[in-house]
């Protein structure tokens, strides 16, 4: 289920399951929008992985798998994304990158990708391969993943890459998977100035409830997405 509303003028698009946000994403394709997603997970698997594994289908070779990957990004937008659910849920961000709908992506997550392809560069390496993808996975204690010295101290990081905030700041899509707040505190922060700025400044917010990560991941008992999801839509309308 996906829903689109407006918050200050600012487009906030909803949807249960992650991969789903790739439906909005695409109706921006024009923008030439960077992307900024915050996440327990880097979700930078390859896009339809999931599907072409599948037994018994087996590509001959990378050449094959990469054609028949195409074929099924073809047909997902030829039918408006009716068939989106072929993507499994961390396979979006690629999705987007084969579909050139970002100029570049900043994922900023719990886990790492320590066995990245060539298109991902994690920011706390020393060199800087110009990669459509940076993941940033240096991330502080569940409390604090939204507290605004520990967001700056590493958003630095992101001007070694070279790429200053001033490259993307009015010109990014906010993206926020529920997942990443594990405790109430982690999203009603003492100091959310910097992620107010963030939000202040996005083209568009697009927000993932996914119900069954947070359940799986939180660390307060009574913690659950619609808490979640209300408190953050409540921070938004307060910018």
């Amino acid at each position: 289920m996906c829903e689109l509303m407006i918050i200050n003028e600012k487009p906030i698009f909803i949807c249960d399951k992650h991969h789903h946000v790739l439906k909005f994403w695409y109706s921006q394709k024009s923008e030439n929008l960077y992307l900024l997603t915050f996440d327990h997970h880097t979700d930078l698997h390859r896009a339809y992985q999931g599907e072409l594994n599948k037994f018994p289908y087996k590509a001959k070779n990378q050449n094959d798998w990469d054609l028949e990957q195409r074929k099924l990004l073809e047909t997902l937008i030829e039918n408006d994304f009716k068939d989106i659910n072929l993507l499994h849920h961390d396979e979006h961000i690629d999705a987007s990158i084969l579909l050139n709908i970002f100029e570049k992506i900043l994922v900023y997550s719990y886990d790492s990708y320590c066995n990245k392809p060539k298109r991902v560069y994690c920011i706390t390496d020393k060199e800087y391969e110009n990669q459509k993808v940076i993941n940033n996975y240096n991330y502080p204690d569940s409390d604090y993943v939204i507290e605004s010295e520990m967001l700056i101290n590493n958003f630095k990081k992101i001007e070694v890459c070279n790429l200053g905030v001033d490259v993307w700041i009015d010109n990014f899509i906010l993206d926020i998977d529920l997942d990443f707040f594990k405790t109430k505190k982690s999203i009603n922060p003492e100091n959310v100035d910097f992620f107010k700025y963030l939000i202040s400044k996005c083209k568009a917010i697009t927000i993932a409830t996914e119900p069954t990560f947070v359940n799986s991941l939180k660390e307060d008992e009574d913690l659950n997405s619609e808490y979640l999801l209300e408190s953050l839509l409540n921070l938004i309308k307060t910018v």
